[in-house]
């Protein structure tokens, strides 16, 4: 069978849409990351002085993350961090977000970001039994949500001050309010996170307030 060839002109004019849509969604893009630049300008830097851009979800438009390093904190030991997401052109902001460990002694824990998969995995451990908690969250139209969670209760402990008292023989697991075994929690968790460890928060390359906004400027041209 003789092969139909496309006339130069239809060969023109697909290549034309090629290239609008490309540069369409590059323009897109360059707004959104302009908007970027506004929030890092208008932050409080005693809140917010460590920057960096993480395609999270891996869509090609990266998201916006903070965190305070030398500012001032309401628990030194705590770190914060915000995500800004994006929504159809739109900033979204996630600012509740932290790991660390708190003064009280009650919590730690370690926020990881596993990029490219549009998830966070919070790993906590409490006391003072020091019995493991996870929480997983999500990025969905540029907003950060709760997608599964889990933990180890201790359900009848009497004050016996004894070494050799097991906390993990007098509770249960759970995960999103369903009670498991032990190992079910930890497949839970392993397929909740796509079986990814990710990278450690607070282990991330920030950058400064002056070193994004250039980073920034660049991509929003």
């Amino acid at each position: 069978m003789k092969k139909r060839l496309l006339p130069v002109t239809m060969i023109t004019l697909l290549g034309a849409l090629a290239l609008f849509g490309c540069a369409g969604k590059a323009s897109a893009n360059a707004g959104i990351y302009g908007k970027y630049i506004d929030i890092v300008s208008e932050a409080d830097p005693k809140k917010w002085d460590g920057f960096v851009l993480v395609d999270l979800d891996g869509d090609g438009v990266m998201e916006l993350f903070a965190t305070c390093i030398n500012g001032e904190r309401e628990d030194e030991s705590i770190q914060p961090y915000m995500i800004v997401g994006n929504n159809n052109g739109e900033t979204v902001i996630n600012d509740e977000l932290q790991d660390g460990v708190a003064g009280a002694g009650g919590y730690r824990g370690t926020l990881y970001c596993l990029e490219g998969k549009g998830l966070l995995h919070e790993s906590m451990t409490y006391a003072p039994f020091g019995v493991p908690a996870d929480t997983i969250y999500v990025l969905k139209n540029g907003k950060i949500e709760i997608s599964g969670q889990g933990e180890f209760s201790v359900d009848d402990y009497d004050g016996t001050e004894d070494d050799e008292w097991d906390p993990f023989e007098h509770g249960s697991w759970k995960w999103d309010g369903e009670s498991v075994t032990e190992d079910e929690y930890y497949e839970k968790v392993k397929e909740a996170t796509t079986d990814t460890e990710g990278t450690s928060m607070s282990e991330m390359e920030w950058k400064s307030k002056e070193d994004i906004q250039k980073e920034l400027k660049t991509l929003s041209e």
